[in-house]
Protein backbone atom coordinates (compact mmCIF):
# COMPACT_ATOMS: atom_id res chain seq x y z
CA UNK A 1 0.00 0.00 0.00
CA UNK A 2 2.98 1.93 0.33
CA UNK A 3 1.81 3.65 3.24
CA UNK A 4 4.68 3.27 5.80
CA UNK A 5 5.89 7.23 5.77
CA UNK A 6 2.72 8.66 5.99
CA UNK A 7 1.75 9.50 9.50
CA UNK A 8 -0.14 6.45 11.87
CA UNK A 9 -3.56 8.74 12.66
CA UNK A 10 -4.28 10.35 8.86
CA UNK A 11 -7.89 9.01 8.34
CA UNK A 12 -7.47 6.10 5.16
CA UNK A 13 -9.61 6.60 2.23
CA UNK A 14 -12.07 3.85 0.91
CA UNK A 15 -9.42 2.55 -1.35
CA UNK A 16 -6.80 2.31 0.98
CA UNK A 17 -9.37 0.79 3.53
CA UNK A 18 -10.42 -1.83 0.61
CA UNK A 19 -6.82 -2.21 -0.57
CA UNK A 20 -6.02 -3.24 3.40
CA UNK A 21 -8.42 -5.89 3.71
CA UNK A 22 -7.16 -7.68 1.02
CA UNK A 23 -4.52 -8.67 3.08
CA UNK A 24 -6.83 -9.38 6.33
CA UNK A 25 -9.51 -12.28 5.60
CA UNK A 26 -10.58 -12.00 9.52
CA UNK A 27 -11.36 -8.40 9.41
CA UNK A 28 -14.22 -6.37 7.92
CA UNK A 29 -14.87 -2.56 7.58
CA UNK A 30 -18.04 -1.19 9.71
CA UNK A 31 -19.24 2.44 10.43
CA UNK A 32 -15.61 3.26 10.67
CA UNK A 33 -14.17 0.43 12.23
CA UNK A 34 -12.64 -2.80 11.55
CA UNK A 35 -14.10 -5.40 12.75
CA UNK A 36 -13.78 -9.72 13.65
CA UNK A 37 -14.43 -12.48 15.13
CA UNK A 38 -12.21 -15.60 16.16
CA UNK A 39 -13.16 -18.77 17.67
CA UNK A 40 -10.67 -20.76 19.85
CA UNK A 41 -10.40 -24.46 20.74
CA UNK A 42 -11.43 -23.80 25.10
CA UNK A 43 -11.48 -21.03 27.04
CA UNK A 44 -7.72 -21.35 27.69
CA UNK A 45 -6.67 -20.38 24.24
CA UNK A 46 -9.07 -17.53 24.20
CA UNK A 47 -7.59 -16.32 27.67
CA UNK A 48 -4.11 -16.72 26.36
CA UNK A 49 -4.86 -14.63 23.34
CA UNK A 50 -6.29 -12.14 25.02
CA UNK A 51 -3.16 -11.82 26.50
CA UNK A 52 -1.35 -11.39 23.27
CA UNK A 53 -3.81 -8.71 22.35
CA UNK A 54 -2.57 -6.29 25.29
CA UNK A 55 0.75 -6.87 24.11
CA UNK A 56 -0.05 -5.51 21.24
CA UNK A 57 -1.84 -2.95 22.34
CA UNK A 58 0.77 -1.94 24.35
CA UNK A 59 3.27 -2.01 21.14
CA UNK A 60 1.22 0.12 18.81
CA UNK A 61 0.39 2.37 21.58
CA UNK A 62 -3.35 1.52 20.17
CA UNK A 63 -6.14 -0.25 22.28
CA UNK A 64 -9.20 -1.80 20.55
CA UNK A 65 -12.64 -2.55 21.93
CA UNK A 66 -12.61 -6.20 22.95
CA UNK A 67 -15.28 -8.46 24.15
CA UNK A 68 -14.84 -11.87 25.45
CA UNK A 69 -17.33 -14.57 25.24
CA UNK A 70 -15.99 -17.64 26.50
CA UNK A 71 -14.31 -19.38 23.21
CA UNK A 72 -14.93 -16.37 21.44
CA UNK A 73 -13.39 -12.70 20.81
CA UNK A 74 -14.85 -10.30 19.20
CA UNK A 75 -12.75 -7.15 18.12
CA UNK A 76 -13.11 -3.88 16.86
CA UNK A 77 -10.21 -1.09 16.24
CA UNK A 78 -11.00 2.60 14.91
CA UNK A 79 -9.30 5.70 15.75
CA UNK A 80 -11.19 8.10 18.47
CA UNK A 81 -8.57 10.52 18.50
CA UNK A 82 -9.95 11.23 14.53
CA UNK A 83 -14.02 10.91 15.31
CA UNK A 84 -14.24 7.30 14.87
CA UNK A 85 -12.35 6.58 11.92
CA UNK A 86 -10.04 3.46 10.22
CA UNK A 87 -6.26 4.60 10.17
CA UNK A 88 -2.89 3.32 9.71
CA UNK A 89 -2.91 2.48 13.53
CA UNK A 90 -5.85 0.30 12.52
CA UNK A 91 -4.27 -1.67 9.95
CA UNK A 92 -1.19 -2.28 11.56
CA UNK A 93 -2.81 -3.54 14.43
CA UNK A 94 -5.25 -5.41 12.46
CA UNK A 95 -2.58 -6.65 10.67
CA UNK A 96 -0.65 -7.88 13.74
CA UNK A 97 -3.43 -9.70 15.49
CA UNK A 98 -4.14 -11.47 11.82
CA UNK A 99 -0.65 -13.30 12.33
CA UNK A 100 -0.99 -14.06 16.42
CA UNK A 101 -4.59 -15.14 15.42
CA UNK A 102 -3.01 -17.59 13.06
CA UNK A 103 -0.40 -19.01 15.00
CA UNK A 104 -3.07 -18.94 17.75
CA UNK A 105 -5.01 -21.77 16.00
CA UNK A 106 -7.98 -19.36 16.04
CA UNK A 107 -10.56 -19.57 13.70
CA UNK A 108 -11.97 -16.75 12.11
CA UNK A 109 -15.66 -16.28 12.56
CA UNK A 110 -16.64 -13.06 10.84
CA UNK A 111 -20.43 -13.93 10.81
CA UNK A 112 -20.87 -13.95 14.24
CA UNK A 113 -19.96 -10.41 14.97
CA UNK A 114 -22.91 -8.39 14.74
CA UNK A 115 -24.22 -4.65 15.53
CA UNK A 116 -27.32 -3.10 16.14
CA UNK A 117 -27.85 0.70 15.43
CA UNK A 118 -30.99 2.38 16.02
CA UNK A 119 -33.11 4.36 13.46
CA UNK A 120 -35.26 7.50 13.96
CA UNK A 121 -37.27 8.99 10.89
CA UNK A 122 -38.83 12.20 11.58
CA UNK A 123 -39.28 15.70 9.91
CA UNK A 124 -36.97 17.37 12.88
CA UNK A 125 -33.98 15.73 13.25
CA UNK A 126 -32.28 18.70 14.41
CA UNK A 127 -35.22 18.37 17.55
CA UNK A 128 -34.73 14.78 17.90
CA UNK A 129 -31.03 14.76 18.00
CA UNK A 130 -30.53 17.17 20.75
CA UNK A 131 -33.10 15.41 23.24
CA UNK A 132 -31.70 11.90 22.24
CA UNK A 133 -28.15 12.88 23.01
CA UNK A 134 -29.16 14.54 26.42
CA UNK A 135 -31.03 10.98 27.19
CA UNK A 136 -29.14 8.76 26.68
CA UNK A 137 -26.02 10.66 27.17
CA UNK A 138 -24.73 9.86 24.15
CA UNK A 139 -22.47 12.62 22.03
CA UNK A 140 -22.03 12.84 18.09
CA UNK A 141 -19.96 10.63 15.81
CA UNK A 142 -18.87 9.86 12.85
CA UNK A 143 -21.92 10.40 9.52
CA UNK A 144 -23.79 12.31 12.34
CA UNK A 145 -24.59 9.26 14.36
CA UNK A 146 -25.53 9.29 18.21
CA UNK A 147 -22.77 7.36 19.62
CA UNK A 148 -22.11 6.23 23.08
CA UNK A 149 -19.23 7.69 24.09
CA UNK A 150 -17.76 4.48 25.96
CA UNK A 151 -18.67 2.40 22.73
CA UNK A 152 -20.77 0.05 24.51
CA UNK A 153 -24.20 0.81 23.78
CA UNK A 154 -26.09 0.75 20.11
CA UNK A 155 -25.50 4.03 17.55
CA UNK A 156 -28.93 6.28 16.80
CA UNK A 157 -29.15 7.58 13.46
CA UNK A 158 -31.75 10.09 12.85
CA UNK A 159 -32.68 11.38 9.25
CA UNK A 160 -35.44 13.34 7.41
CA UNK A 161 -38.59 11.77 6.29
CA UNK A 162 -41.03 14.61 5.33
CA UNK A 163 -43.58 12.01 4.86
CA UNK A 164 -45.51 11.94 8.08
CA UNK A 165 -46.51 8.26 7.61
CA UNK A 166 -43.03 7.62 7.16
CA UNK A 167 -41.41 8.53 10.70
CA UNK A 168 -41.34 6.27 13.67
CA UNK A 169 -38.46 4.04 14.86
CA UNK A 170 -36.88 0.79 13.05
CA UNK A 171 -33.76 -1.43 13.68
CA UNK A 172 -30.67 -1.72 11.60
CA UNK A 173 -28.69 -5.11 11.81
CA UNK A 174 -25.33 -5.16 10.52
CA UNK A 175 -23.18 -7.98 9.62
CA UNK A 176 -21.25 -9.83 7.43
CA UNK A 177 -22.00 -9.92 4.20
CA UNK A 178 -21.23 -14.11 4.43
CA UNK A 179 -24.06 -14.18 6.24
CA UNK A 180 -26.59 -12.23 4.57
CA UNK A 181 -28.45 -14.85 2.91
CA UNK A 182 -28.73 -17.25 6.29
CA UNK A 183 -30.12 -13.92 8.20
CA UNK A 184 -32.52 -13.66 5.04
CA UNK A 185 -33.63 -17.20 5.02
CA UNK A 186 -34.47 -16.91 8.90
CA UNK A 187 -36.97 -13.35 8.14
CA UNK A 188 -38.39 -15.51 5.14
CA UNK A 189 -39.64 -18.00 7.95
CA UNK A 190 -41.25 -15.51 10.74
CA UNK A 191 -44.35 -13.52 10.10
CA UNK A 192 -43.83 -10.41 8.29
CA UNK A 193 -46.50 -7.83 6.83
CA UNK A 194 -45.82 -6.95 2.95
CA UNK A 195 -42.90 -8.35 1.04
CA UNK A 196 -38.92 -7.80 1.96
CA UNK A 197 -37.13 -5.54 -0.67
CA UNK A 198 -34.01 -6.63 -1.17
CA UNK A 199 -30.60 -5.56 -2.09
CA UNK A 200 -27.14 -6.13 -3.14
CA UNK A 201 -26.23 -5.11 0.17
CA UNK A 202 -29.02 -5.76 2.86
CA UNK A 203 -32.31 -5.99 2.77
CA UNK A 204 -35.71 -4.15 4.74
CA UNK A 205 -38.00 -5.97 6.36
CA UNK A 206 -41.46 -4.84 7.97
CA UNK A 207 -43.18 -7.00 11.03
CA UNK A 208 -46.98 -7.48 12.02
CA UNK A 209 -46.91 -4.34 13.47
CA UNK A 210 -45.47 -1.83 10.67
CA UNK A 211 -41.79 -1.99 12.32
CA UNK A 212 -38.99 -2.28 10.12
CA UNK A 213 -35.50 -4.41 10.33
CA UNK A 214 -33.10 -3.22 8.09
CA UNK A 215 -30.28 -6.19 7.34
CA UNK A 216 -27.18 -4.10 6.23
CA UNK A 217 -23.85 -5.44 5.17
CA UNK A 218 -20.07 -4.10 4.39
CA UNK A 219 -20.46 -5.48 0.60
CA UNK A 220 -19.74 -3.17 -2.17
CA UNK A 221 -20.85 -3.51 -5.41
CA UNK A 222 -17.84 -1.73 -6.60
CA UNK A 223 -14.14 -0.96 -5.67
CA UNK A 224 -13.95 2.64 -4.38
CA UNK A 225 -11.84 4.55 -6.89
CA UNK A 226 -8.32 5.36 -6.18
CA UNK A 227 -7.78 8.74 -3.75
Amino acid sequence: MALEKDSPNRILTDYEVARALKELPSWRERDGALVCAWAFADTRDAIDFLALVAEAAEHQGHHPDVDWRATTIFLRSTSHDVGDEITLRDVALATLLEFAATDSGAVAVPNRHQDLRLGFETGDPERLSEFWAGAMGYSVGRDEDLVDPEGRNPRIRISSAGNPQEHGIHVERLIAHSSLEDARQKLEQAQTSGAPVHGPTGSRYTDADGNRLYLDTEYREETPEFQ
